[in-house]
């Protein structure tokens, strides 16, 4: 019973423990953030060609 009790008292220190800054909360909607940018901006580009050239 001891051996088994301190096996998962020594397991538990494998778990990785959440991140809880606001930080670790925005990186993981940064790439879709820049993807969306990026589509955003090559669907706009003829436009404001078109506006730039009169």
């Amino acid at each position: 019973m001891a051996d088994r009790l301190v096996r998962n008292s020594s397991s538990l220190r494998a778990v990785p423990f959440p991140d809880r800054s606001p930080a670790g909360a925005i990186e993981p909607m940064l790439p879709a953030l820049l993807r969306g940018v990026i589509f955003i901006s090559v669907l706009a580009a003829p436009f404001v060609a078109a506006l730039l050239a009169g």
